[in-house]
């Protein structure tokens, strides 16, 4: 079975109507290849220094200078703490940086003034390419670009059952980690939850140009063949994108 099916599938939950009905948007947005998620590619900023804490497999500390800047790896989610493997990612993670100096090409600061970003050790190694390949994290298909290199690290990860892959039906650490309430939209890309991207909702119709998340009146009744994936109401109007009528002002 297909990587991009399989990280998509997931378990059946009757209580969350809502829930039920933005996972089949997303299997229809991961099978098209049309994700559009931070509309950046290129780094903000590059920052050098100390790994000095690992939190889980993909969040450490970074203190640079006098400053500490909590990461989170960029296109990439490892298994929670209380996941299968969580404990694996955290160790594998800290094996390769904890003590280290490491390159973070940051894209994106979080509202919780974590950079997000891509992870390079001092001797070229990328953490978040590293973390795929041993089948600890899987590919967090939230970029504009499609990540090739990660898509196949991920898929080769699968076929030779390395980490988390050795489960039958092992559960995407987004979906472990969603509530019971669909989060707001987040209207602007200081307010984005990198961890809650896929949980927004936030879909754009190519052929109409326009957006809805589920506080629109017909969000499930959309079911646009040709969409988008935003991470917030900004980046859906940077991107051309205007709310359909039916949305909130």
């Amino acid at each position: 079975m297909a990587v991009s099916i399989i990280i998509f599938r997931e378990r059946n939950n009757a209580k969350l109507k809502d829930w039920g009905i933005l996972k089949s948007m997303f299997r229809i947005l991961t099978l098209s290849l049309i994700l559009l998620g931070l509309a950046a590619a290129t780094p903000l900023v590059s920052l050098t220094g100390r790994v000095v804490a690992v939190h889980d497999g993909d969040t450490l500390t970074v203190q640079s200078g006098a400053d500490l800047f909590k990461v989170r790896l960029a296109d990439v989610d490892a298994p929670e703490r209380g996941q299968p493997f969580g404990k694996q990612a955290r160790r594998f993670t800290g094996e390769i940086t904890l003590g280290k100096r490491v390159r973070v090409d940051v894209v994106l600061i979080d509202i919780h003034g974590r950079r997000v970003g891509e992870v390079i050790t001092e001797d070229g190694r990328v953490l978040n390419e590293e973390l795929v390949h041993a089948g600890l994290a899987w590919y967090y298909r939230v970029d504009a670009a499609k990540n090739e290199r990660l898509q196949r690290l991920e898929h080769d990860a699968f076929q030779n059952k390395l980490g988390l892959w050795v489960e039958k039906e092992p559960v995407p650490p987004w979906e472990f980690r969603r509530e019971s309430r669909i989060p707001d939209a987040p209207p602007t890309e200081k307010q984005v939850d990198y961890d809650r991207i896929f949980h927004y909702g936030i879909i754009g119709s190519q052929r109409t140009k326009t957006v809805r998340w589920p506080a629109c009146k017909n969000y499930h009744e959309t079911r646009p063949q040709r969409a988008h994936i935003f991470h917030s109401l900004q980046h859906a109007r940077d991107m051309g994108f205007t709310p359909a009528k039916d949305c909130p002002k």
